[in-house]
């Protein structure tokens, strides 16, 4: 039995029998931030696992050569991202946004680099969760890729997350259509660890990222 299935019947006796209630490590590790109470929760975790297999977490058990790929399991190379910049704008960066959106289908805005790709697909893949959220209604972004000409055509900021100039830098202008744009803002600031521009009063939601990833807001 590998270590996860080990992992999951502590975590069961833990949090209690039911299979709804059940939790998974990955899961926990996906939204791990090192956030203080995360770390408390982790330690608490990590000792009660302890308590029921006391040499589980030792680097000499299979699950650590696995993790260390030192294993006899290969472990498979990252797929390349399906997202790149000749892509059609038809193209589903995600299962409800198209590259198009990204672009508002201008021409002069397409990626001219992969990583700026890579940016928006963590975007957007945020962007999904508040769709989720708010009950599955249409995001309508109003400004994403703005390469320099266009930039300063609407006399954007020559440091402006939009322009995507960097790796992990990038942006999107939202809001969701029949949904009150100040409950949409206030739920980015609540979920979203990087920028967050309030636009409300303007009518839209800034999204980005910028160098370093710090969390971030302003005022328009």
């Amino acid at each position: 039995m590998i270590a996860v299935c080990w992992v999951d019947q502590c975590l069961s006796l833990h949090l209690g029998t039911m299979t709804q209630n059940r939790l998974r490590l990955h899961d926990l590790f996906r939204y791990y931030k090192e956030l203080p109470h995360q770390t408390a929760a982790i330690t608490e975790l990590e000792e009660a696992i302890l308590k029921k297999l006391p040499a589980i977490l030792n680097r000499d058990q299979e699950w650590f050569k696995t993790w260390s790929q030192s294993g006899k399991q290969d472990v498979e190379q990252s797929p390349k991202s399906l997202f790149t910049p000749d892509k059609p704008f038809t193209f589903r960066v995600t299962p409800n946004i198209t590259y198009g959106e990204l672009t508002l289908m201008e021409e002069e805005r397409r990626f001219v680099k992969q990583q700026q790709c890579d940016t928006a697909l963590k975007l957007c893949k945020y962007l999904e969760k508040v769709r989720a959220h708010f009950g599955g209604k249409p995001i309508v972004i109003t400004s994403g890729y703005r390469p320099p000409a266009v930039n300063r055509r609407v006399n954007g900021s020559t440091q402006s997350e939009h322009l995507y100039n960097m790796d992990g830098v990038g942006a999107v202008d939202f809001y969701i259509a029949g949904v009150d744009i100040y409950a949409v803002q206030e739920y980015v600031d609540q979920t979203w660890d990087y920028s967050l521009g309030y636009g409300a009063p303007k009518g839209f939601v800034h999204l980005g990222m910028r160098l370093g990833k710090p969390r971030i807001r302003w005022n328009y």
